[in-house]
């Protein structure tokens, strides 16, 4: 919930630097692509620059909660077989329409991104069981 809200007042409220920030995050994340443990860095800062980006005190104080849960998704999720590379349109989508100053469109689009995320995290575990499962037998 944190999130989402962030974009939305980000969109309204980030310095040409901070979209810088993000934007260099953002590229980051392409240069490293399906390497999980590279990925991980990237990725962090992206989203705590979004929380930064809302001139909230408070918000960007939460930074740490959001690296803990974070980093709890990238072990969940690092051995997807898919990778990451394919949240990479979901995270320009997310950068483009805060610097376009979309508030909606950059709440929305973090929304699908956690969303999916959180499906990223579901199939790992799930394969993770299946696999104990295979080796048991």
């Amino acid at each position: 919930a944190i999130e989402p809200m962030s974009a939305a007042l980000a969109a309204k409220r980030a310095t040409p630097a901070q979209l810088a920030d993000l934007n260099a995050a953002l590229a980051e994340m392409e240069v490293v692509g399906d390497d999980g443990d590279r990925f991980a860095k990237p990725d962090l800062i992206f989203h705590q620059t979004i929380l930064r980006m809302t001139g909230n005190e408070l918000i960007g104080s939460l930074a740490a909660l959001v690296e803990t849960a974070l980093m709890m998704s990238f072990r969940l999720s690092n051995d997807n077989p898919e990778g990451q590379r394919h949240s990479l349109p979901l995270h320009r989508e997310v950068a483009e329409k805060i610097a376009a100053g979309d508030g909606s469109g950059a709440q929305q689009a973090l929304l699908v991104l956690i969303d999916n995320a959180e499906e990223d995290v579901r199939r790992s575990v799930e394969n993770r069981n299946r696999r104990r499962k295979e080796q048991r037998s």
